[in-house]
């Protein structure tokens, strides 16, 4: 079979970017024939440098014919984009999409050829494979926490691969986290302090940039009180700088106007849901089987979390989980859904109560558990008869024997796990209905306090969950809207660029840490330049609470710091008597004082995790490797989840609580403004990836047939979306994928940030 298979195979092994990693080339040096029968006048010659798409490149004289590719985006990817064509020896791999080969998860399919007929346009014949030094990490896109390897050379990264981990991203990585990595080495990076002189940013020293915060927020302070000071603080960072940053506010200045929300007001939405409901701890959403029942809430993973999405179908594939899909339009994973349920947007709530007044009528309810952990259940069901499901139904447009269906695949499983998406967040924000109904329906079936049971809540960045566990929060303190509007004298921005997510009024001195010079860096007093991730280490909490530990791959870039080192370089000369040394002594002191952290050190949450440190430069003691042993990679820990309360407090009793859904606006001529998420957007680390901005789309809004047919819109053409005094263009996208009287808008596009949803908007052909 060897032989055969050599036949055609080109001598490209000293070039080929396979060439040590190459299944066939190893297996021939063990069992291979050391020469050929076949006379080389009838060697097959075929198209070398093909274009597959705008990240892979294909060799089709390397191809072995394997259908690796092809099967993996069929059957894992579920993305029909490859397939044959021609026969016998002349049989190629070819794309079947447009644009060619699309995908997220195009990637996955350069790690499973088994030859070099598959490479990445972005590190083909940049590099040997044996000259490329893998250091673990994780992924800085998603909330998924993605374990991957950053392949360094020359102080540069070359490639990220995954890292395998069966309980966080198996061998996947989508297409963001494996090519959108080139912020962390841009020739736009910060690299230096700068200081606003006159009208102009200019180059400055730490020493001089930290003693003018420093001196500016205790004036600040001194002359306005505490609460003229602010703090925006990034849910990018990681969980040692966010703890830091709350205390540096809390404890040091005194100040409680904290935030986190920038861009995406929901983020906080359903934070005491998860500490009380959250997943069980041993919940892994690729071996989900018939017993668990999955309930996709106002979600759409293959944009807002694709590698969950791609965990999801393989539950229902190959394990039998139940998997309903509940949204107010019809999303990717809906088609492998056993029941795919559409309601209208805004009315969320009476879905979720058409679904527990149902599971009370026929009496499905967890008697049981109530008894023993639930608190006024006959008074909060006496509550219901006035909603009757006929009711609920008609409100949410959802027949009523579908929700009854519903209802009782989520009463009669074992388990149950809802997962609360974007759309689902942000209609809990603008009614609390929503929040009180997840609750109410995971109570009233006991699916609480185990693994494959509870709430994950997809939240839209890689630690917006650590940002929620430190209080991120303006509890008692100004929101991020009126920090951003001036009523703070001084603000601090961390990781995050409120200037471009909206309106933003500068305060009096603007500080500003950041890796690029934003468009809120741009109106600061003082610009002070972080560490990627890829340049110090640290951990991030995941979407499913997993807290995973993150190490250096680069050397820092320029004069960049730590954003941890800054913080509590500014509370040091504030007074506080602050004295880390690297960022696993902020993590002991976490594990000290935060009970959801308790013994969580560096040391036990690397485990296994032993890999070679890279030489760091001088005078950067933050970033100097802690004590862990090192030696090749295997069983590499997934971190450690801290528990719900439901989990942690086995006695510990639960109030239900209803409040009564908002009442339904009366009929208006214009349509329902829906806000999705796009994988591929225009934000700041995307925009440093050259390769990838084929992938990010025009802006556009999703608008339904019929409703395109009334107002004489056709696919393609530009519309102007009215709403409140804004106004902006966009192409539309007609299809049957959005229900009428409503529209859908990708945010973070361009013109497209901080959309308000739920608005009224009016749209017309331009």
């Amino acid at each position: 079979m060897l032989e055969f298979l050599l036949t055609s195979h080109p001598l490209d092994c000293p070039i080929c970017d396979k060439g040590g990693e190459c299944p066939l080339q190893n297996l021939t040096m063990a069992y291979g024939p050391g020469k050929s029968r076949f006379p080389v006048e009838s060697k097959f010659h075929n198209e070398k440098r093909v274009p597959l798409g705008d990240l892979i490149m294909l060799d089709r004289e390397r191809c072995i014919q394997c259908s690796r590719c092809v099967r993996l985006q069929d059957e894992i990817a579920d993305d029909h984009v490859l397939g044959f064509q021609a026969r016998g020896r002349g049989l190629e791999i070819v794309s079947l999409s447009d644009p060619p080969f699309d995908s997220k998860f195009s990637g996955n399919t350069i790690d499973i050829c088994p030859v070099g007929a598959l490479t990445s346009r972005d590190f083909r014949l940049s590099a040997r494979v044996w000259e490329v030094r893998d250091y673990p990490s994780v992924c800085a896109h998603c909330s998924v926490g993605c374990n991957i390897l950053i392949g360094e050379r020359d102080h540069d990264i070359k490639r990220i691969v995954p890292r395998e981990n069966e309980s966080v991203n198996e061998i996947f990585l989508c297409d963001k986290g494996r090519f959108v990595h080139h912020f962390a080495t841009a020739p736009e990076r910060l690299t230096t302090p700068l200081i606003r002189r006159g009208w102009k940013l200019e180059v400055g020293s730490w020493n001089e940039a930290l003693n003018l915060v420093a001196s500016k927020f205790a004036e600040t302070r001194t002359q306005h009180g505490a609460s003229a000071l602010g703090g925006l603080g990034g849910d990018r960072a990681s969980n040692e700088d966010l703890y830091l940053f709350q205390k540096l506010f809390r404890q040091v200045i005194g100040s409680n106007n904290l935030e986190h929300r920038v861009g995406w007001s929901a983020t906080n939405v359903g934070a005491d849901l998860v500490r009380l409901y959250g997943a069980g701890v041993g919940t892994n959403l690729g071996a989900l089987d018939k017993n668990v029942t999955v309930l996709v809430l106002g979600a759409d993973p293959e944009e807002e979390q694709p590698v969950i999405r791609l965990r999801l179908t393989k539950s229902v594939r190959w394990y039998g989980a139940n998997l309903i899909v509940a949204n107010g339009r019809v999303t990717k994973l809906a088609k492998h859904a056993k029941q795919s349920l559409v309601y209208k947007y805004g009315a969320e709530a009476y879905f979720l109560l058409g679904v527990i007044r149902a599971i009370v009528d026929e009496g499905l309810e967890n008697r049981d558990f109530i008894a023993a952990r639930v608190a006024n259940f006959e008074e909060f069901a006496k509550s219901l008869e006035p909603n009757t499901v006929e009711r609920c139904a008609e409100l949410c447009h959802v027949k009523p024997e579908k929700i009854r269906d519903a209802a009782r695949q989520i009463a009669q499983s074992p388990n149950l796990l809802i997962l609360s998406g974007r759309e689902a967040m942000f209609a809990q924000q603008n009614d609390p209905a929503v929040a009180s109904g997840i609750a109410a329906l995971l109570l009233i079936t006991g699916h609480v306090g185990r693994a494959n049971n509870g709430l994950i809540a997809l939240y839209p960045h890689n630690n917006s969950m650590g940002a929620l566990d430190f209080g991120l929060l303006s509890e008692g303190g100004l929101s991020v809207r009126e920090m951003a509007s001036g009523k703070v004298r001084a603000l601090y921005a961390m990781a995050c660029d409120p200037a471009a997510a909206g309106e933003f009024t500068k305060p009096a001195f603007l500080v500003v840490q950041d890796l690029f010079l934003t468009e809120t860096a741009k109106l600061a007093d003082v610009v002070l330049p972080a560490q990627s991730f890829a340049e110090r280490e640290g951990t991030f909490t995941n979407t499913e609470r997993r807290v995973q530990l993150f190490r250096a791959a680069l050397k820092p870039i320029g004069e960049s710091k730590p954003d941890w080192w800054i913080i509590a370089e500014i509370a040091k000369r504030l007074g506080a008597e602050w004295k880390y040394g690297r960022s696993s002594e902020i993590m002991e002191e976490i594990a000290a004082t935060a009970p959801r952290y308790a013994g969580m050190t560096y040391a036990a949450l690397a485990e296994n995790v032993k890999m070679p440190r890279p030489a760091y430069g001088q005078g950067n003691p933050s970033d100097q490797p802690t004590e862990i042993a090192m030696g090749e990679l295997e069983n590499v820990s997934s971190g450690k989840a801290w528990r719900s309360v439901a989990e942690s407090e086995p006695n510990a009793k639960f109030e239900l609580v209803w409040n009564e859904p908002g009442q339904q606006s009366p009929e208006d001529s214009r349509q329902y403004l829906a806000v999705a998420r796009s994988l591929y957007d225009r934000g700041t680390l995307m925009s440093q990836t050259q390769i990838v901005r084929p992938r990010v789309p025009k802006p556009w809004v999703e608008i339904n047939s019929q409703d395109a047919e009334q107002l004489g819109i056709e696919n393609g053409a530009r519309v102007r979306v009215s709403f409140d005094s804004r106004v902006i263009e966009l192409t539309a996208r007609v299809d049957g994928h959005v229900p009428p009287d409503a529209v859908l808008i990708p945010s973070n596009l361009d013109g497209t940030a901080a959309l308000p949803l739920g608005a009224r908007v009016k749209v017309e052909k331009v």
